[in-house]
């Protein structure tokens, strides 16, 4: 938000430097940005008069002037300009004069002939032509006659040029001070001078409500979105140039004039902080104005030569067979001020900002006005503002204001009552202000204390609170003041608990393993799990959770597995050339489980290891040693490994589940080749997804020590030949059931495939290891036990030993 200090006096006595303004209004919460000096860059250039005008004897289109600058001075100066004459009154550059963009004048020979200096456009003056609309853009500007008693005088002086002008950055939660007068309430309670509020008529003024004003008629069919809605109407209207000091206060601000009415609206929005339209009534028609949501298919061509589609969940300004104006945003060119308007209808309304915003980015126009709704404006300030422009309009013989005013407001704006607890107050800030200070600093910002109850007035609906309260008291008082002070609290130790010390010792292994840790997005897109070989039918896909507003068509949905996040990184490195990548990363996944969202629950949020490889030296047993080692570290150690057929994102044959009891703590292997394929990655790629929550509900943390036995181990060989497809836990399952105790390690140390061995078939070979802590084993009981595990690898599997 920009504002000029000459704009700011009106509403505070300013008597500091711009530079210490700025450093004041900053502490006290107004951040300044930068501060411009406007005219600084134009130096030595004054008003002059041409006395007589002579053609150049060396060229036909340069002419030889004398000109008057005052104090009995006259310059000689060539110029090929073709719209001066004798008499005029023009800017002139001297000698040794600047102007905007670096440009120097000096003394020089034109054509033989000497010019000591330089008459000056309105580009040459940095100026900006539509400010100047009876001026030439390429020709010399000619200046009022009024202005030959001041030859001489500084151009910048005479022009209004010198004016000092300050950028805000107005956080969100300040839409008030998106105005003059917010800012000049905050200057003159900064600087610790009267509030003057010259717009204080507005508050007292009086209109009359009517159902209908020439005509017009208001009706709003979505309250939720527009909480209010003002129409008054103008006539006998004249299009025309602004004054120049509405024109020179409308660029201070950065706002290109216009004609009168436009630029009053403008100059409202400017000065009070409240968007205005005015449309021609003519183009309203059955002159019914309908706020209302667009329906399907809409379309409106915008201000800015502009086709905008709408959908159905944009507000529009309409009448009773077309939109005129996208709401809050810009107006329609089917309703633009004319220059043979004659009757106009000025609008005040308030839009419920968070709709505003997402209209003006979906459309791709995003305006001083919607910039403003965003933010929440008070409804209360809307008849204040269309009060403000009809007084203008008089003010500026630009027309008639009709008595009378069409006002629909389906519910008025609630009054925010906070107890003042002084005592609380000065615990959150470290003070020890009174109660007559806290007052004293509240009222000045026109915030009343009644019978210690703290009301805000209409324009503040940021202050909601007690904590509100006292940002207000403490801005004022002084940061700078505040002294340093230790934390007055019970506090407790703090520490990790069991599932961040599960989740570091796991980092730690994986670090140690030379594994990279990545840190990656909690959202994704559904390409990504298509990309991942999700179908739609997938209960992946049925369980999203959805972002209402993403940044982007990349980032639509929270991620419901990690698996696409880590193969973009995996295609990433690939794409670097990096030969061998080993990832992991620690994050979450979400689930929306039984329509938790729906039913106004939060989803479901866990924790997940994702691990991510592609080398040619590691396979899946390299991945499952790893898995396991990571199950050790957590601590868990009575699980079972299950072949995984069903999930679509890794290779049918090469993915295994690790179950305790029937929960799945872990899913490992080779990705399926088809995602390879998607993300272009030509290496066989190793994935593990490890519930970190489910490790911890598992885990014993606790690790039992035993001494080393001293008895003898007894070991025996076993091979087997068994189908193809059963797999090796179901045989380890076995043995373990049939030795028991006796049993101290079951260890696989072959797998033979023969044609010799049968069709479909394979050979299994364990060794194993017996011994008992406490006495030594006999071969006779070592023996029996073989017998047993034999007799039901035969009965249960079909084996049959080999020999």
């Amino acid at each position: 938000m920009k504002a000029s200090i000459e704009w700011l006096s009106e509403y505070a006595d300013i008597n500091v430097e711009p530079k210490q303004l700025g450093d004041i209004l900053t502490m006290t919460g107004s951040k300044v940005e930068t501060i411009e000096e406007q005219g600084k860059d134009i130096q030595n250039v004054v008003v002059g008069k041409i006395l007589e005008i002579k053609p150049h004897a060396d060229s036909d289109h340069l002419v030889v002037t004398k000109v008057d600058v005052g104090g009995g001075e006259i310059l000689q100066i060539v110029t090929g300009a073709n719209n001066i004459k004798e008499g005029d009154i023009v800017p002139i550059a001297k000698d040794g004069s600047k102007l905007p963009g670096g440009v120097e004048i000096k003394k020089g020979i034109l054509r033989g002939v000497e010019s000591c200096g330089m008459m000056c456009s309105v580009g040459e003056l940095g100026l900006d032509i539509n400010s100047y609309p009876d001026q030439i853009e390429m020709g010399i500007m000619i200046l009022s006659k009024d202005l030959e008693n001041k030859l001489g005088a500084d151009i910048t002086e005479v022009l209004g040029l010198k004016e000092t002008v300050i950028d805000f950055e107005i956080t969100p939660n300040r839409p008030d001070c998106l105005s003059i007068e917010g800012l000049g309430r905050e200057t003159a309670v900064s600087l610790n001078e009267p509030f003057k509020n010259p717009r204080k008529n507005l508050d007292e003024m009086k209109v009359q409500d009517k159902d209908s004003v020439e005509g017009i008629k208001v009706d709003i069919t979505a309250p939720d979105l527009c909480y209010r809605y003002i129409a008054r109407v103008v006539k006998n209207v004249k299009i025309g140039p602004s004054p120049e000091w509405m024109v020179k206060r409308l660029n201070s601000c950065g706002v290109r004039a216009i004609n009168n009415i436009v630029d009053i609206t403008n100059y409202v929005m400017l000065e009070l902080g409240q968007p205005m339209h005015a449309f021609d009534i003519n183009s309203i028609e059955g002159k019914h104005i309908t706020v209302r949501r667009a329906t399907k298919g809409e379309k409106i061509i915008t201000l800015d030569d502009q086709e905008r589609n709408l959908t159905e969940d944009m507000l529009v300004i309409a009448d009773e067979k077309k939109p005129v104006a996208i709401a809050g945003v810009m107006g329609g060119q089917n309703s633009e001020i004319e220059n043979d308007t004659k009757t106009v209808v000025f609008e005040s309304a308030v839009f419920y900002g968070g709709n505003i915003r997402k209209t003006a980015k979906a459309v791709g126009l995003r305006t001083e006005a919607s910039s403003r709704y965003e933010k929440g404006l008070s409804p209360e300030n809307a008849l204040r503002s269309i009060n403000r422009a009809v007084e203008l309009v008089e003010l500026l013989g630009a027309g008639e204001a009709v008595d009378g005013k069409v006002d629909v407001y389906p519910a008025k704006q609630k009054e925010n009552r906070i107890p003042l607890n002084v005592e609380r107050i000065n615990i959150l800030l470290g003070t020890n202000l009174s109660k007559e200070e806290m007052i004293k600093t509240l009222e000045k910002l026109d915030i009343k204390v009644e019978n210690d109850v703290v009301i805000p007035p209409y324009f503040r609906q940021d202050v909601e609170g007690i904590a509100d309260v006292a940002e207000e008291v403490l801005r004022f008082y002084g940061y700078d003041k505040l002294g340093t002070t230790l934390i007055n609290a019970e506090t407790t130790l703090g520490g990790k608990n069991k599932e961040q010390k599960i989740a570091d010792s796991i980092s730690e292994l994986l670090v140690n393993s030379g594994l990279s840790e990545i840190c990656t997005y909690g959202f994704i897109s559904e390409k990504d799990l298509e990309k991942c070989n999700i179908s739609k039918d997938n209960e992946y896909m049925k369980e999203t959770v959805k972002i209402q507003n993403p940044l982007s068509e990349d980032y639509t949905i929270m991620k419901p597995t990690s698996v696409p996040t880590m193969m973009q990184m995996l295609a990433n490195n690939n794409n670097y050339k990096n030969k061998e990548v080993r990832l992991f990363d620690l994050s979450r996944v979400y689930k929306n489980k039984q329509n938790a969202i729906e039913n106004g629950n939060l989803p479901e949020e866990s924790n997940v290891l994702t691990i991510g490889i592609y080398n040619e030296s590691e396979d899946f047993y390299t991945l499952k040693g790893l898995v396991e080692n990571i199950l050790e570290v957590a601590g868990v150690s009575k699980y079972e490994i299950k072949k995984e057929e069903n999930n679509k994102m890794y290779h049918p044959g090469r993915c295994a589940n690790l179950k305790v009891g029937n929960d799945i703590i872990a899913t490992f292997g080779e990705a399926n080749p088809l995602l390879t394929k998607n993300y272009d990655i030509t290496q066989r790629v190793l994935l593990a997804e490890i519930s970190i929550d489910k490790i911890s509900v598992y885990a014993r943390r606790n690790k039992k020590y035993s001494p080393i036995t001293k008895y003898p181990v007894l070991e025996r060989d076993i091979a087997m030949v068994i189908d193809e497809n059963i797999e090796v836990g179901e045989i380890e399952k076995i043995i373990q059931k049939k030795a028991k105790k006796l049993l101290e390690e079951a260890k696989l140390f072959d797998v033979y495939r023969s044609e010799k061995l049968g069709e479909n078939k394979k050979s299994v070979a364990y060794s194993l290891k017996f011994r008992l802590p406490d006495r030594t084993l006999t071969d006779e009981e070592v023996n029996g036990v073989m017998k047993e595990i034999v007799s039901e690898l035969e009965k249960s599997l079909g084996a049959e030993l080999r020999k």
